[in-house]
């Protein structure tokens, strides 16, 4: 449990690292990182909904679902009740990137976007974009293409031991 919660903080402190250093350092037309597929271009203030952006201009809403889908995820993490790691994964990956996107929510008012695929017309995203997508991804993989792991559960009262002897 410990574990998932330190991998969740490491994964939101990266998210933020990112996106201050983008805020600071990107300016104008961005810069290319792989020519023709990958660039940075800072978009700050612009992305106020969410995926794609749908239901924009809603941030307070979209605050709400995202702490309330960051705090189920949190339990879940705590409960640490996964069959597989990739599920493990796909839950600390989506949690720290709902709550990467909460922080700037709530406290810049709009998502800091900064990450641009030069190849085709699709819209800005972010590093706590990326780890919801890879969560999303191998939690569906997990629950779709793999066996149903069959979880060993201890009964709450220990069976007690029948009585051989005869009265």
């Amino acid at each position: 449990m410990f574990t998932n919660l330190l991998c969740v903080a490491v994964l939101v402190a990266a998210d933020r690292v990112f996106k201050a250093a983008a805020a600071a350092y990107l300016t104008g037309e961005g810069i290319v990182l792989i020519p023709g597929i990958l660039g940075l271009r800072l978009l700050e203030g612009g992305n106020t909904g969410a995926a794609f952006g749908l239901f924009s201009g809603n941030t307070g809403a979209l605050a709400v679902i995202s702490g309330v889908c960051s705090a189920l995820l949190l339990v879940m993490l705590i409960i640490n009740r996964f069959g597989y790691q990739a599920e493990r994964w796909g839950f600390i990956f989506l949690c720290a990137g709902a709550i990467g996107n909460l922080y700037d929510r709530v406290f810049i008012g709009s998502v800091t976007d900064y990450l641009e695929f030069l190849f085709v017309e699709f819209p800005i995203f972010n590093f706590a974009d990326v780890l919801v997508d890879v969560g999303c991804l191998l939690v569906a993989v997990c629950v779709f293409f793999l066996p149903e792991r069959k979880k060993e559960r201890r009964p709450a009262v220990p069976k007690e031991e029948p009585d051989d002897e005869e009265d």
